[in-house]
């Protein structure tokens, strides 16, 4: 569970001075799961909106495409950080597949919905900036780069 105030997606917009639309992007991409009341309405966590700032300089400064965004989150392994046994990563989409995040998966075996994804310690991890850093710089020193 969310806990701290949540943003209206018209507040993150103005704080991170991108238009709606760009939050709504960034969505549609799975980069970010926002909250959604039952009126379908996006809140915002203050996490969330550092993510979303992380993933405009990503962007802006790096020059970096959703879908780079999308495929360097898919690196880091989530069975690692859920420490999921080796007979359960054998029928496990993300797994085998490192090319987007778990949760844009549609066969994960411990997915049921992106809510239960937003509470999940892959997303929780990957969604920060600094986190990200320090995981794939010792992914990239595991694998010899």
């Amino acid at each position: 569970m969310t806990t701290g105030k949540l943003l209206k997606i018209g507040e993150v917009a103005r704080r991170l001075k991108v238009a709606v639309s760009t939050i709504r992007k960034y969505e549609a991409a799975g980069v970010v799961l926002p909250i959604r009341t039952s009126g379908r309405h996006r809140l915002f966590s203050e996490d969330d909106a550092e993510w979303l700032n992380c993933i405009r300089d990503m962007i802006s400064k790096k020059g970096m495409t959703l879908e780079a965004i999308n495929r360097m989150i898919a690196l880091v392994p989530c069975w690692e950080l859920r420490q999921c046994p080796v007979e359960e990563r054998a029928d496990c989409a993300a797994y085998t597949n490192d090319a987007v995040p778990c949760w844009l998966l549609d066969t994960i075996i411990h997915k049921t919905s992106t809510a239960n994804c937003r509470t999940c310690v892959q997303y929780k991890t990957v969604t920060h900036c600094r986190n990200m850093k320090v995981m794939l710089t010792q992914l990239f020193e595991s694998k010899g780069y």
